[in-house]
């Protein structure tokens, strides 16, 4: 079906150049190594979580950093992940993509079926272009990990829990249940 959409996959592989000639639409395109993964469409309660965390950090971070949600970033020509929220630095926050240098904190909220990439391959890829910090936020249980690249090209933990509770790159203590709509509260 992607094909169909798509055309076949060009001679070297898809590049950045390709999705930019892409119509805007909700469908999450990565690249690796030119070969494109397109992203099933996340559950309500993932998109509400999300929206949420948005929501919350905009009004916490200090001026010199911006949230992003579901925006593209561009390793290299042939390598792009979307985070589902980012805080970001950047002179043109309005941008339908930032370069890792840009990034502070990449957000990941897990999905069925995307354990594998946001649990291995997003933080070793995040890590080796040196995003300061990585969360990844799973909905069962409800909880948070926060990593923080220190010496070489490796996360280490920072804290694990039922709350974003971090000081560095701002100081954060946020429940997640409170991220969470009030059907989702219940039980």
């Amino acid at each position: 079906m992607t094909e169909a959409l798509l055309g076949a996959m060009p001679s070297g592989g898809w590049t950045v150049d390709d999705l930019d000639q892409m119509p805007v639409s909700n469908i999450r395109y990565e690249l690796t190594d030119g070969a494109m993964t397109v992203s099933p469409s996340p559950s309500n309660l993932h998109q509400r979580l999300s929206a949420a965390l948005t929501i919350r950090l905009a009004a916490e971070v200090p001026p010199e950093l911006d949230v992003a949600q579901a925006v593209e970033i561009r390793f290299a020509r042939q390598l792009t992940r979307i985070p589902d929220v980012m805080l970001v630095r950047s002179d043109d926050p309005g941008r339908h993509w930032f370069a890792p240098a840009e990034v502070v904190v990449a957000i990941e909220i897990e999905s069925p079926g995307n354990h594998i990439e946001d649990r291995t391959t997003k933080p070793v890829l995040y890590a080796r272009y040196g995003i300061p910090h990585y969360w990844r936020i799973e909905l069962l249980p409800l909880q948070v990990t926060t990593y923080q690249l220190r010496e070489g090209d490796t996360y280490h933990k920072v804290s694990r829990g039922d709350r974003i509770k971090i000081d560095e790159p701002l100081a954060l203590d946020i429940p997640l249940v409170e991220l969470l709509p009030r059907w989702a509260r219940r039980g």
